[in-house]
């Protein structure tokens, strides 16, 4: 690979990642590795021929508050995030060096939200995760874009370390197949009735599996996502627990390779005890139930916006069968239509003509069945005067628009879990 060029093309079908990384680091590489497979791109970043980053297409934005929110030391407040989003706003990743979703951590480290200490952290820990799904490519088509831009660089690595921590990572997940073969499915609880499953870990189980993925439940256990797949394995084995494939577009992404290499991990039997103190921290003890939740198939979100555009945005981040959103157009009829469907929680925006939220809202609190109903406002405002009516209204949260799948679910979950 020569590095003099400004761009140089591999269009053969046929890939090496790990042998592509060794010229790059051997060439002392500045600038842009952007790898093409199944119709998502990798992009891998070197400078003097170490890697100090790397993205893939799908979902970036969410990648990087999904990592943010799990290395942060500190709770950062969700307006955060939402200026985070606001900076990538209907934004080209690859439209300048480094992407934009770089930019936006230096954006955070400059507006006092995280320390340069912390963006070491977090930029090692996307690059892990990006890296993992790289090196499983056998496919596609590579081009190196040369850079000598300036940039500020938070962490940077030799290929050979950190592709080795990879691997040892993929070994982990690898020694759990045939059963999990992506961090990306989604556990679900699938037999009720089976013997080993006790009423305290079937009501605690129920809390938590409800059409999150591996990835989705790490962050909201603050526990890693390996950590979580091992200590559900067993129960999973037992046929206890049930996995649904990726949703889109993470059904895109390469299975974690089935290899009979000797030198995988040797399986070991797992408890389910870390997952479940984990619930137990973060929802508080259980007495042991005869399991009314998991009679309850999915959660019903009532959803109340004079925009259809921003109805079929939240169905489409909240399909799955633990959730079923009904789209309220009309705020006038708004009150009666809820009262029939009697949600989980709601989902009200601020500007609506005939009713605006703020009402609503209030309309439903003095509604006896709705006093202690989960009730979020979503707005564009993000005005401190917006959340001072909301929480006035007796509204349990406040969402900012645009928002991203994560943050939905993270918010919609975490209220799920309090008000269950």
């Amino acid at each position: 690979m020569n590095q003099g060029s400004s761009s140089v093309a591999d269009t053969e079908k046929t890939l090496n990642p790990i042998k592509l990384l060794e010229q790059l680091a051997t060439a002392q590489a500045k600038g842009c590795l952007r790898v093409v497979a199944n119709g998502i791109v990798w992009l891998l970043y070197f400078y003097e021929g170490k890697l100090f980053y790397a993205n893939h297409s799908l979902e970036p934005i969410e990648r990087l508050e999904q990592h943010l929110r799990r290395i942060s030391p500190v709770i950062l407040p969700n307006q955060v995030y939402t200026d985070l989003r606001e900076q990538l706003k209907e934004a080209n990743l690859e439209a300048s060096y480094p992407s934009l979703d770089y930019q936006a951590i230096r954006w955070s480290i400059a507006q006092g939200h995280i320390t340069e200490q912390t963006a070491g952290a977090l930029v090692k820990s996307i690059t892990k995760e990006v890296l993992q799904s790289y090196i499983l490519l056998t496919s596609g088509t590579s081009e190196l874009v040369a850079r000598e831009t300036s940039f500020p660089i938070w962490w940077s690595g030799n290929f050979l370390f950190v592709t080795k921590e990879c691997q040892t990572e993929l070994q982990a997940w690898q020694a759990l197949q045939p059963a999990i073969q992506s961090p990306y499915q989604r556990p679900y609880l699938m037999n009720v009735e089976h013997p080993l499953l006790t009423p305290d870990v079937k009501a605690k189980l129920s809390k938590i599996l409800i059409g999150f993925s591996f990835r989705q439940l790490s962050l909201l256990l603050k526990q890693d996502e390996l950590t979580v797949a091992n200590n559900l394995h067993r129960l999973i084995d037992n046929r206890i627990v049930g996995l649904r494939p990726p949703q889109p577009p993470f059904d895109r992404m390469h299975r974690l390779y089935s290899g009979t290499d000797g030198h995988l991990f040797n399986e070991q039997e797992q408890s389910v005890s870390a997952t479940l103190a984990a619930v137990t921290e973060k929802t508080g003890a259980l007495e042991p139930t005869t399991g009314n939740l998991i009679e309850q198939a999915t959660y019903k979100i009532a959803c109340v916006d004079d925009s259809p555009t921003i109805l079929r945005e939240i169905n489409r981040f909240l399909d799955g069968d633990s959730f079923k959103v009904f789209p309220i157009v009309d705020s006038g009829t708004a009150l009666m239509k809820i009262i029939r469907i009697n949600p989980d929680i709601i989902l009200l925006d601020v500007g609506m003509p005939t009713i605006d939220g703020y009402k609503l809202c209030s309309m439903l609190r003095k509604h006896p069945a709705f006093k202690k109903t989960p009730i979020v406002m979503v707005t564009g405002n993000t005005g401190i005067i917006d959340r001072a009516k909301a929480k006035m209204a007796g509204s349990t949260d406040y969402m900012t628009k645009p928002f991203t799948q994560i943050g939905l679910i993270e918010m919609v979950s975490r209220h799920l879990m309090a008000h269950h």
